[in-house]
Parts: C-alpha cells; sequence; structure tokens
C-alpha cells in the first residue's frame, strides 16, 4: 500500500539518522562516564538538559502550524519567512538562556561556563528546524538524515579530542555545539535545491504565525519543563552524582522514544491529508496506526527489562553507575504511554484542539513536579524514574477522555473504522 510505503520509506532515513545519533551518544556517554566519573557526568548531562529547553522553545511549534503551507507548490516565500522568524527568535532565546544562567544563585560553575560555552547552538537548532520543516513537508528526510549525521560525526570527532587532550567536562559542551551549527549549516546548503535560504523578515507574518500556534508552542515548553524538571529538581535536593545516575538512563530512554517521533513525523502529513478529504478513512487510519505503536513500545519495555544491565555496562563501565539499571528498568515500564501519546498529541493538533492539548500538559507538569519534589527526596532518581513513567500515563488518559467523543463525532460510519489501512 502506498501509505505504509510511504511511512515506512521517511521513517527508515530518520532511523538512518538515530542510529548514527544513538551510537554516538552512547560512545560519547561512555567517554564521560569512564573519564569524568558520576559528577562530571552530572555536569555535562545537565547543561544538555539545561539547553534542551531552549531547543525546543526555538523550535516554538512553529513546524506543525506551517506545514501544509510548505506543502503547497509555492512554499519558498513561506519558507523564508519561517526562517527569518526562527532567527529572531533564537537570538531572543540565547539571551535569555545567558542570563537566566548568570543570575542562578550558587550555581555550580563548571555548569555554568558549560552551558555558556553551548549558546550559540540554539541559533543552530532554529535553523535546523526550519529546514526539516521544508524536508517533512516535501517527504524528503534523507536530506535532513545527512544534514544530521554529519552535525552528529563532528561532535564525536570533537568530543573525542576533547577527551584525549585531558580537558574539562564544561569543554565537551563545545564539542555539542560546534556539531549542532555546522549540521544546521549543511541542511541550508541542502535546502538550496528547492528555494532560496535568504530569510525575510515579515513581521506581519511574525506577529500572524505566533498568535496563531501559541498554544502548540507552550504545550511543546511545558512538556519539556515536565519532561526534564526532575534532573534539576534531582540536583537542587541531591548531588550532581545522582544526577549523573539517572542521567545515563534517561539518555538510553530518550534515544528510543525518538521511534514514535520518527514514525508520527512521515504519519503527519498524511494525517492531514486524509483529515481533509476522508475523515472515516483518517479514523481508521490512526486506529491502526496506534495500535501498532502499543505493539512496539510492550517489544521494546521487555527488551529494555531484559538487557538494561548490559546496555549500562557497555556504557559506563560499570563504574558506579549500578543504580542506572534500575532506574532504566523503571523508565521503560512508561514505553506504551510514550509511544502511543504521540500519536494522539498529533491528533489533538490535526483536530486543532491546541488550547486543550496545553491544558492537558499544564496539568502533566504540576503533576510531574509535585510528586518529584516528594518522591526525590525519599527515593532519589529512582523516585524521579517513577513519577516520569506516572506522569504519562496521566497526559495518556486525558488526551482519551478528550478525543475519543472527538472522534465519534468525526465518524461518518461506525463500521469504515474497522477497514484495513489505505494506500
Amino acid at each position: 500500500m502506498d501509505i505504509i510505503k510511504k511511512i515506512l520509506h521517511q521513517t527508515s532515513w530518520q532511523m538512518v539518522a538515530k542510529v548514527v545519533s544513538s551510537l554516538s551518544t552512547i560512545i560519547i556517554l561512555s567517554l564521560v562516564a569512564r573519564n569524568y566519573g558520576t559528577s562530571g557526568t552530572g555536569v555535562y548531562t545537565l547543561a544538555v538538559a539545561y539547553l534542551s529547553f531552549f531547543y525546543i522553545a526555538v523550535d516554538f511549534g512553529i513546524n506543525a502550524h506551517v506545514l501544509p503551507n510548505l506543502i503547497k507548490e509555492n512554499f519558498g516565500s513561506p519558507f523564508q519567512k519561517l526562517l527569518g522568524l526562527r532567527i529572531l527568535w533564537a537570538f531572543v532565546l540565547m539571551i535569555l538562556a545567558s542570563s537566566i544562567i548568570l543570575l542562578w544563585p550558587d550555581v555550580n560553575k563548571d555548569f555554568q561556563q558549560a552551558v555558556l560555552i553551548a549558546i550559540p547552538a540554539i541559533l543552530g537548532v532554529g535553523v535546523f528546524a526550519t529546514s526539516t520543516a521544508l524536508f517533512q513537508g516535501k517527504l524528503k528526510f534523507q536530506l535532513a538524515t545527512i544534514a544530521s549525521s554529519f552535525g552528529v560525526l563532528i561532535t564525536l570527532l570533537l568530543t573525542i579530542l576533547v577527551v584525549y587532550l585531558g580537558l574539562g567536562a564544561p569543554d565537551l559542551l563545545f564539542a555539542h555545539a560546534v556539531g549542532l551549527i555546522l549540521g544546521a549549516v549543511l541542511s541550508l546548503f541542502l535546502i538550496q535545491s528547492f528555494t532560496k535560504i535568504i530569510p525575510l523578515f515579515d513581521f506581519s507574518y511574525i506577529k500572524k504565525t505566533v498568535s496563531q500556534s501559541w498554544p502548540i508552542s507552550l504545550t511543546l515548553l511545558l512538556n519539556i519543563i515536565y519532561f526534564r524538571a526532575d534532573a534539576f529538581i534531582l540536583t537542587s535536593l541531591k548531588s550532581f552524582a545522582e544526577v549523573g545516575i539517572y542521567n545515563v538512563a534517561y539518555q538510553v530512554f530518550q534515544s528510543l522514544l525518538v521511534i514514535p517521533a520518527f514514525i508520527m513525523n512521515s504519519f503527519y502529513p498524511i494525517m492531514l491529508k486524509d483529515f481533509a478529504e476522508d475523515k472515516p478513512k483518517f479514523i481508521n487510519n490512526l486506529l491502526k496506526m496506534s495500535l501498532t505503536m502499543f505493539g512496539l513500545s510492550f517489544v521494546g519495555m521487555l527488551l529494555t527489562l531484559l538487557f538494561a544491565p548490559l546496555v549500562i555496562d557497555i556504557i559506563t563501565g560499570g563504574k558506579s553507575f549500578a543504580g542506572s539499571i534500575s532506574s532504566l528498568r523503571m523508565l521503560s515500564l512508561g514505553f506504551p504511554a510514550f509511544f502511543v501519546t504521540s500519536v494522539l498529541m498529533w491528533t489533538l493538533i490535526v483536530l486543532k484542539k491546541y488550547k486543550t492539548m496545553l491544558i492537558i500538559y499544564l496539568v502533566g507538569m504540576i503533576f510531574n513536579i509535585s510528586l518529584n519534589f516528594i518522591l526525590i527526596p525519599a527515593y532519589s532518581y529512582i523516585g524521579a524514574s517513577g513519577v516520569t513513567v506516572l506522569s504519562e500515563y496521566l497526559i495518556l488518559s486525558l488526551q482519551l477522555v478528550i478525543l475519543i467523543p472527538a472522534l465519534k463525532e468525526n465518524s461518518k460510519s461506525k463500521t469504515q473504522i474497522l477497514r484495513p489501512l489505505q494506500s
């Protein structure tokens, strides 16, 4: 079937990028854990987690909103305007990220230095996110794979150099930043085969786009806050060593979560088309995708529970990271919720229930942060792992409560929902 072929083809290219990224991440994490210990690993991973807030913020959720315009034939001007918006927004976030870390009371100096070194990476992530929107709209993820893989390999090579020279943990973020920036530069070079890459700073476009997409933007920001607030709470209540133990497990866990993200990147343009042309077909394919995601998540959970000791030992060499095994196993119990919510979140976007989605993730963030403050003092990184899992099952429950009635309204025939996946 054409739809399956398209999804598999585009997802396969994203998986190639992720294999390269995951292998590089594992090697880098192994180098950091083996050469900088639990505290150095804590500094490195917490700095990356801090920057991740701004990486999500620079994305601003705009891609999902503007993608219909990039699918059209006359996509040149919308892309250039989107690029201009992202560049301006990236500079705002760079100033904000620098200000926060400089004014942070009693901040660890190595952590502060690491963040400041990598601040320019925010611009690189913004540019690459803009390029990816066009690659997604044109179903050309192979070009995004080339650019991202190039950046990842640069990061790996520079990280090896930093370790070889015996430089400090903050210097590892230099390699992180350079890789992201060079990957973004290459993505723009590849975009030239589609359209001009000169940014247009159209403030009326910026105002209109922000006014329409801000609920998605705020939802993504709340998502990353509730997703990674635990690391900062753990730092304030425990130590950088415990942050390092937790973040090793979390890095492995997070690497596996890109599987549903990549599948949905390929499926989202098809969802838009189906919803506009044939709502019963849209619902039918949505049901099939949800069941597929659940099946994949269950397999992933079982494999993680079984191989967690081996994976952690390979990455860390067994040096003081035994707690990462228990943490990873706990986190893996959340795979079913994370895989299925990835489908339902994009469904809310297709239905333009932006504010509803915002409320769902606001509830999830409040629940997550509150429970972390209760459980982390007693259970440390195991408590943080458990809260991550419980929070996502809460999100899944709220999504189902909202979407089941909404999808019934969009269905013309109950019998049509059970049709096989269509091309």
